[in-house]
C-alpha cells in the first residue's frame, strides 16, 4: 500500500453525487412573476461519510465511485474515507488506523505512520486540515497488496468517529476498465442514485 497525499478533488464531489455536498438549485421560470414561496426551496442532498475507490484509466482520466469493493489494479486504484465534520476551516488531530486482514509485502509511507512488524496494521497520527467542513484521505494499490478486508478506523481530536471496512478483491488481467461495482465480496456497499423508499401511512 502506498499513501497518496490528502487531496480534495474537485471531480469527487460531482462524481459522487448521491453524496455530493453542494446542491444545484433549479432554474425557476418566470421567477420574476411568480416568487417561489418558502416551502418551494429546493432539497439539499444530505452530506454523509462515504468510502470511495478511484481508478485511473488508460487515459489518464480517474473515475470516482462510492463503494466499498477495491480492484487490486497496481498503480491505478486507490481506496480512502471521506467524512463530514462540519464547522470552520482549521486543523485536528487525528488518528488513523488502516488494518488488512493479511500482511501486505510492504507499505510505502511517511514518518506519520508506524506500520506493525506483521505488516497488517498502519497507523498514522497527525494533524490535518479539515476543509469546507469536509476531510478525506486515501492509500493506493501497490504490488503486494493482499486481497481481503481493509478497515479503517478513524478518531479526529481523541474522539473514535468512524470505521469505513473494505474489500479488496484481485483482478488477475489488471484491466484499468473495471468497475468495482460489478466485483462479488462480502457486505458490499455500492451508492447509486435512487429514490428512498417512503414510509408507509397508516391505513
Amino acid at each position: 500500500m502506498h499513501h497518496r497525499p490528502l487531496r480534495f478533488l474537485a471531480p469527487l464531489a460531482t462524481a459522487l453525487i448521491s453524496g455530493a455536498l453542494v446542491a444545484i438549485p433549479a432554474l425557476a421560470q418566470n421567477q420574476a412573476e411568480t416568487p417561489p414561496t418558502p416551502t418551494e426551496k429546493p432539497a439539499v442532498k444530505p452530506v454523509r461519510n462515504i468510502p470511495f475507490v478511484s481508478i485511473t484509466g488508460d487515459d489518464g482520466q480517474q473515475r470516482h465511485y462510492e463503494t466499498n469493493a477495491i480492484p487490486l489494479l497496481f498503480g491505478r486504484a486507490c481506496f480512502g474515507w471521506r467524512m463530514y465534520l462540519g464547522g470552520p476551516n482549521r486543523m485536528v488531530s487525528l488518528v488513523e488506523v488502516l488494518t488488512t486482514s493479511q500482511p501486505a509485502e510492504q507499505v510505502i509511507a511517511g514518518p506519520e505512520t508506524e506500520v506493525s512488524a506483521d505488516r497488517t496494521r498502519a497507523t498514522t497520527r497527525m494533524r490535518e486540515s479539515v476543509q469546507n467542513g469536509i476531510m478525506q484521505r486515501s492509500w493506493c494499490i501497490i504490488p503486494g497488496d493482499p486481497p481481503g478486508t481493509y478497515t479503517y478506523e478513524v478518531s479526529i481530536d481523541g474522539e473514535p468517529r468512524g470505521e469505513f471496512v473494505f474489500c479488496a478483491i484481485e483482478v488477475p488481467d489488471q484491466n484499468p476498465n473495471t468497475d468495482p461495482r460489478d466485483l462479488n465480496c462480502p457486505n458490499k456497499f455500492n451508492s447509486v442514485e435512487r429514490e428512498r423508499p417512503r414510509p408507509r401511512r397508516p391505513s
